[in-house]
C-alpha cells in the first residue's frame, strides 16, 4: 500500500468496520488496489464526505458522533474534527457534505436539522447556518459558488440558496422524496433523483423549468458521465440504469443482489461503478465495475467493511 494517488482516478469510500469503528479507503482505479487505507476511530459511523482536488484532504462525516472528520490523505491520518452540535446541545445528524469551488466552505446537510451547516474549512470552525423549509439529504454548489442546491426530501422540493444573503431565494417542487442531486459541469442543469416518486427531475437552474424521466423502480443515487450525455442512476431496490440525456430515456440496465447507495464515473467514461448499501452477508462490500454506457458488467471491486458511501475522482 502506498499514497500515490493514480492518474486513472480513485474511488473512495466510507465504512462502517466490525467493532464499531470507521474507515475511509481509497483504491486505484487502474489497478483496482486499495492505495488509501484510514482507521478514522472507535464509535464512528461515517457517512458522505468530500475530497479537494489534489486529492490531499478529506472532509467525512460522522452521524453518531455529530461531527466532520478533518484527514490527511498523503500521511494517511486524522488531523482533526469540527463539531456539528450547538451549544444549546441540538444535533443534526451529518449525513451529505459539497465543497465550495474554491474549497473554503464546506456545506453540511443533516438527517435531524432543517439548517444548512457551514464549515470553514481554511479555520476548520463552524459558521452560522441557514434556515431550510424542509429536511434535507444531497446537496452541491454552483460552479461560480454562490449558489448552493439542497434536495428537501421532508417537502418534496429543491431548495435554491444565495450564498451571499446566506438566504433560501426559491423552492420548488420536484418529486416525492428527492434524495441524490448532481449539477452539470456548467451548473446548466440540475439532476435530481425522487426516490419515492419513481423519477428523476431535470431542472433548468436560469429558467427553473423542470422536465421529468419516468422510471419503473425508486432512484437513489445519481452520476453524470463526463460527456454529460448520460445520466447513471442507482435504484433503491437493485441494479443501474443508463439514461440517455438527449433522448430522456433509459436505454440500458443492470440488475444486480444488492440495494446501490451511490455510483460513480471513472475520469475517463470508461467504466461505472455501483457500491452495496449496507450489503448483508459477508465482507467486504462488493463494488461492480460496469461498461459505459451499457453498464455490463466487468469486474468487482472488494471494500474493506460495511459500504456506506462512495465517490470517484480523477
Amino acid at each position: 500500500m502506498n499514497n500515490t494517488v493514480s492518474t486513472a482516478g480513485v474511488l473512495w469510500a466510507t465504512c462502517a468496520l466490525t467493532g464499531g469503528h470507521g474507515y475511509f479507503s481509497g483504491t486505484d482505479l487502474l489497478t483496482g488496489q486499495e492505495i488509501i487505507s484510514i482507521d478514522l476511530g472507535p464509535m464512528m459511523t461515517p457517512e458522505g464526505f468530500a475530497v479537494n482536488k489534489n486529492n490531499t484532504i478529506a472532509w467525512i462525516t460522522d452521524s453518531l458522533n455529530d461531527q466532520i472528520i478533518i484527514v490527511d490523505l498523503v500521511t494517511q491520518t486524522v488531523t482533526g474534527s469540527v463539531t456539528t452540535i450547538s451549544a444549546e446541545g441540538g444535533l443534526i445528524t451529518p449525513f451529505q457534505v459539497a465543497l465550495s469551488p474554491d474549497e473554503t466552505r464546506l456545506y453540511v446537510t443533516g438527517d435531524v436539522t432543517e439548517t444548512l451547516e457551514i464549515i470553514d474549512t481554511v479555520n476548520n470552525l463552524r459558521l452560522p447556518g441557514i434556515a431550510l423549509p424542509g429536511h434535507a439529504r444531497g446537496v452541491t454548489v454552483s460552479p461560480d459558488g454562490k449558489t448552493v442546491y439542497v434536495a428537501l426530501y421532508s417537502t418534496d422540493q429543491i431548495g435554491i440558496i444565495d450564498v451571499e444573503s446566506a438566504l433560501v431565494t426559491d423552492a420548488l417542487f420536484v418529486g416525492r422524496s428527492p434524495m441524490d442531486i448532481v449539477l452539470s459541469k456548467e451548473g446548466t442543469t440540475l439532476y435530481v433523483a425522487n426516490q419515492d416518486g419513481n423519477s428523476i427531475a431535470a431542472v433548468d437552474t436560469a429558467t427553473k423549468e423542470i422536465k421529468h424521466i419516468v422510471l419503473d423502480d425508486s432512484p437513489r443515487a445519481l452520476a453524470l458521465s463526463a460527456s454529460e450525455l448520460y445520466l447513471y442512476v442507482g435504484m433503491f431496490a437493485s441494479g443501474v440504469y443508463t439514461v440517455d440525456l438527449a433522448s430522456a430515456e433509459v436505454i440500458d440496465s443492470v440488475q444486480l443482489l444488492f440495494s446501490v447507495s451511490s455510483v460513480g464515473v471513472s475520469p475517463d467514461d470508461s467504466s461505472v461503478y455501483a457500491m452495496a448499501y449496507e450489503a448483508d452477508g459477508p465482507q467486504p462490500t462488493p463494488v461492480m465495475v460496469m461498461d459505459s454506457p451499457t453498464v455490463k458488467i466487468t469486474g468487482m471491486l472488494s471494500i474493506n467493511g460495511i459500504g456506506r458511501y462512495m465517490q470517484v475522482t480523477a
